[in-house]
């Protein structure tokens, strides 16, 4: 399995909030991160730092289920708020997470935002994650489609991010995997401006950091409004090689 991962601050942003993991863990498998950060000032890169960092604690190399990175996202979540409640200068921190151990048969995923997890195989993407914003509460309860989602005024108003409260409630899943799969995660940074059947486009024609590096030019040739991170992992024989943090 090959890991690939990039982060750009895009054309607006004064500083990138973004930040991403990759790292390996028993059985042949890797633990893969994105977190996008909110809040002024350094409260948004703060945050996104520290649940990167939490996960990297608590999840450690021997991963059985699930219920790991369920623990290590509320301890990341707690740690978010505990600093942003001493601190007037963080005032509203918070992050978004979307995280994932991966083996070669097997996807234990976890989530909160609107950063996004994607499975790719030949010609079809699956989108693994919902948004929690005003908008994707909106399109899963049928109010609104999926296109109109992609361009509403509130996509970007999250109902759900690591650090505003003391608790949080998480996405998680467990499913099988191919080696025929890929796994794409990203910020917003990316979905908000190339739509996926656009992502699946590149997938046909790319792979491993050329894949990474068409997505992000091309969040940046709309304008590059936000920070765009995006981390793949796929199964190539003799293209590229393992790395992250």
């Amino acid at each position: 399995m090959k890991t690939y991962g990039r982060s750009d601050q895009g054309l607006v942003r004064s500083e990138n909030q973004d930040d991403f993991l990759i790292r390996p863990v028993e059985a042949g498998g890797f633990l893969l991160a994105v977190a996008d950060g909110i809040g002024g000032g350094p409260a948004g890169s703060r945050a996104s730092h520290m649940a990167l960092e939490a996960m990297d604690d608590a999840v450690g190399v021997n991963v059985i289920d699930v219920s790991r990175l369920v623990s290590a996202v509320s301890l990341a979540n707690r740690r978010i708020f505990e600093l942003g409640q001493g601190d007037t200068r963080l005032e509203g921190m918070g992050t978004t997470l979307t995280a994932a151990v991966l083996f070669p048969d097997r996807l234990l995923l976890s989530h909160v935002g609107d950063s996004r997890a994607y499975r790719i195989r030949h010609d079809q993407i699956i989108r693994l994650t919902m948004d929690h914003s005003v908008a994707g509460e909106m399109e899963r309860a049928g109010t609104i489609t999926p296109e109109e989602a992609q361009d509403h005024p509130k996509r970007h108003v999250l109902t759900r991010a690591l650090g505003p409260f003391d608790r949080v409630r998480i996405d998680v899943a467990d499913m099988p995997w191919s080696d025929e799969d890929r796994l794409l995660l990203c910020t917003d940074g990316l979905t908000s401006v190339v739509a996926d059947d656009e992502i699946l486009r590149y997938a046909e024609r790319y792979h491993g950091q050329d894949l990474i590096d068409q997505l992000v030019d091309a969040a940046l040739r709309r304008g590059g409004p936000d920070n765009i991170t995006v981390v793949l992992a796929e199964v190539m024989q003799d293209r590229g090689e393992s790395n992250g943090r």
